[in-house]
C-alpha cells in the first residue's frame, strides 16, 4: 500500500518567500533598463555592422504580425482600394529613394497539350 506523500493537515515547508519571484524580476528588468539606457544604442550600431542579419531579425521580433486599421481613411477602404493606396505608396517611396521598380512578369496557364 502506497503512503501520502503528505499528511492531512501539513502546513508546508519554508519553500521560496512570497513574492520574491516578482522582486527577483523586477530587480532584473530595473538592472536590463539601466544597461539599456547606458550602452543600448551602442550596441544596436555594432550589431548592425556586425552581425546585420541578427539586427534585422531582432528589429522584425518587435514589429506587430497583424496591423489593425481601425480608425482613418484606410479603415474606410475595401481590400482593393487598400492595396492600390498600398501600391500608390510603394511607387512613391521608390521615386524618392532613385530605385529602380522591379517589374513582375506574370505566367499564364498553357493550355497547349504536352509533348514528352
Amino acid at each position: 500500500m502506497l503512503e501520502q506523500r503528505f499528511k492531512p493537515g501539513w502546513k508546508g515547508g519554508p519553500g521560496r518567500p512570497a513574492g520574491i519571484r516578482n522582486h527577483l524580476n523586477k530587480a532584473f528588468l530595473q538592472d536590463l533598463l539601466e544597461e539599456w539606457h547606458e550602452h543600448g544604442r551602442a550596441a544596436l550600431k555594432i550589431m548592425r555592422v556586425e552581425e546585420p542579419a541578427m539586427f534585422v531579425r531582432v528589429v522584425a521580433s518587435l514589429v506587430p504580425r497583424e496591423f489593425i486599421l481601425e480608425h482613418g481613411i484606410a479603415a474606410d477602404l475595401d481590400d482593393g482600394a487598400l492595396e492600390q493606396t498600398l501600391d500608390y505608396i510603394r511607387q512613391q517611396l521608390l521615386a524618392q529613394s532613385g530605385v529602380e521598380p522591379q517589374k513582375l512578369i506574370e505566367a499564364k496557364k498553357n493550355d497547349c497539350a504536352r509533348i514528352d
